[in-house]
């Protein structure tokens, strides 16, 4: 069960630009390595490094609780040069690709809107990501 709860934590993240959100386009295609995994108590937290191709723009933290045996509901945000990001959604815990909601933030991205699709490699550690916004 712990290699399920690691691998739904890898889900969770997603990747944001480190630009301003007026800067960013529509779509964007990131890479993600998580670097730290908890559990305690029911809640399973992780962080993720997130880059641009070879350029670190930041991190990511995420929260999950497993209300049923198949899922996982997590909130979690990005933490950027120009603000915020901060997301929330409900994962599957037997799949390696997630989508997530982006809910608000703070800062340049006080509006953001969208969605995060996250696509794990199968033991969970690194991560293409594909950011649409709004």
């Amino acid at each position: 069960m712990y290699k399920h709860s690691t691998a739904a934590l890898a889900l969770l993240a997603g990747a944001v630009l480190a630009a301003p959100a007026s800067a960013h386009p529509a779509t964007l295609h990131l890479n993600a390595t998580v670097y730290d995994v908890h559990a305690s108590k029911g809640v399973y937290s992780s962080k993720e490094k997130v880059y641009e191709r070879t350029e670190k723009l930041g991190e990511d933290f995420s929260s999950c609780t497993q209300p049923t045996s198949a899922t996982y509901h997590c909130t979690g945000s990005y933490k950027l040069m120009h603000g915020t990001i901060l997301f929330s959604g409900t994962i599957s815990s037997s799949s390696n690709t997630n989508r997530l909601t982006i809910t608000g933030g703070t800062g340049s991205y006080k509006d953001a809107k969208g969605t995060i699709l996250t696509e794990y490699n199968k033991a969970g550690t690194k991560a293409k990501e594909t950011i649409t916004f709004k």
